[in-house]
């Protein structure tokens, strides 16, 4: 619970601090990828009282870190399928294309499925019978309606 509340004020904490690049935009009516900055881009679940988790975590020494730099995704009304990698700053410069993990959210059992490698999340996406092909980012978002706080 307690991890669950400092994720929310983190994603909280960081939308509070909005820039013109800043955006929601919504999956379902529970679930939304919020962009934090043009780097980094969560996939959130959005709670009544206007708070926010990140849905896809990996824990690392028994805590919980939250997965953003969402670089490829698509969805439709049953699954979210996602892949982030690693963003290091090195001097002013972000590199991606670090530590590629794929994902696979159900949205109807509200499950999420990863960090997987490549090899698994191919399997996964075939026995679920999930008919989506990850879309770069910018390109799966152009047509998408964006909420600018």
């Amino acid at each position: 619970m307690i991890k669950k509340l400092v994720g929310s004020l983190s994603i909280l904490a960081l939308a509070g601090c909005s820039g013109a690049g800043d955006y929601e935009i919504a999956v379902n009516d529970k679930y939304q990828i919020v962009a934090i900055n043009t780097m980094e881009h969560d996939f959130v679940r959005r709670y009544p009282d206007g708070a926010m988790d990140n849905v896809f975590k990996v824990v690392v020494d028994d805590t919980e870190e939250m997965i953003g730099n969402i670089v490829e995704v698509d969805w439709d009304e049953a699954y979210l399928i996602a892949k982030s990698e690693d963003a290091e700053e090195v001097g002013e410069r972000r590199l991606k294309h670090q530590n590629p993990q794929y994902w696979i959210f159900d949205l109807e059992w509200e499950k999420p499925f990863g960090p997987l490698d490549l090899d698994a999340f191919t399997k996964l996406k075939a026995q679920k019978g999930i008919d989506l092909e990850l879309v770069p980012y910018d390109k799966r978002m152009k047509g998408e309606e964006r909420v600018y706080d």
